[in-house]
C-alpha cells in the first residue's frame, strides 16, 4: 500500500508523437497508465497522481477534455503550487 504514486506522464497518447519512433521513447501513455489501473477501488486511483508532462501533453491545460477524463476516471493531476503532506 501507498499513500501517494507518482506516474510518468510524459505523453498522453500517440497523438503527441507525430513523426518519432515511439520505440525510441521509453515513457508509457497516460491513456495506458490508466487502463492498467482502471480496476482499482476509486480510493486506490486517487492515490496516483500524474507528473512530468512533457510541453506538448493536453494534461497541462487544466480545462483539456483529456484532464477532464483523467479526473473524472478517478486520478489525479499534480500542478505546480501542490502540496503533498507526507
Amino acid at each position: 500500500m501507498v499513500d501517494y504514486a507518482f506516474v510518468d506522464a510524459t505523453f498522453y497518447d500517440g497523438d503527441e508523437i507525430q513523426s518519432r519512433d515511439i520505440s525510441e521513447i521509453p515513457h508509457p501513455f497516460v491513456i495506458e497508465t490508466m487502463e492498467l489501473f482502471k480496476d482499482l477501488p476509486e480510493t486506490e486511483k486517487a492515490k496516483v497522481h500524474f507528473i512530468h508532462m512533457n510541453h506538448t501533453n493536453p494534461l497541462l491545460d487544466p480545462n483539456s477534455a483529456q484532464t477532464k477524463a483523467v479526473l473524472k476516471a478517478g486520478f489525479n493531476i499534480a500542478r505546480f503550487g501542490d502540496s503533498i503532506r507526507l
